[in-house]
């Protein structure tokens, strides 16, 4: 069965364990995104409007389920961390597949789906950050930008055009 992707709002269970898996991979990990920044985006992100795009602060989560399993979480903002990219928008974020499934394929379709619910929404160009997967996201379409710091961390900043 393929997966589905479903707001936050709609999946009180789901938004837990995504606090808990992002709190995992990235408690003490991102500079100046705390414990509390995570529990306030999840919780703001319950409240969004995910019927519309109007940026301006609006932050969407989406659940993905497959067969009543949930696979991964994804989130699409209209600013991340990067002071000196304000100016780019909107962005991935809080991109995680569980990872007992990693590698299968799983997140090449959670992001499809998202890139699908972004254009839906009229968006016509998607950016985010990483770390490490910098290939992952190149071979889905995505290309490099600008290589940055977020204080101790080497970043790349790409982007995909989704029209």
């Amino acid at each position: 069965m393929a997966i589905q992707l479903v707001p936050i709002s709609q999946s009180p269970d789901g938004g837990v364990l995504a606090l808990s898996w992002a709190l995992d991979l990235w408690d003490d990990h991102i500079p100046n995104y705390s414990r509390q920044d995570w529990t306030d985006f999840y919780a703001n992100a319950t409240k969004s409007d995910y019927e519309s795009w109007i940026g301006d602060g609006q932050e969407l989560a989406y659940i993905a389920v497959r067969d009543g399993e949930i696979v991964g979480t994804i989130g699409l903002v209209d600013f991340d961390e990067l002071e000196e990219f304000r100016y780019l928008k909107p962005w991935i974020a809080a991109f995680i597949v569980n990872p007992s499934l990693r590698g299968e394929g799983v997140g090449t379709e959670v992001l499809t789906l998202l890139e699908e619910k972004a254009r839906s929404l009229g968006i016509k160009v998607l950016h985010l950050w990483t770390e490490d997967k910098t290939d992952f996201y190149s071979k889905r379409g995505y290309s490099l930008i600008a290589s940055a710091k977020l204080q101790s961390l080497d970043i790349d900043v790409m982007q995909k055009n989704l029209i």
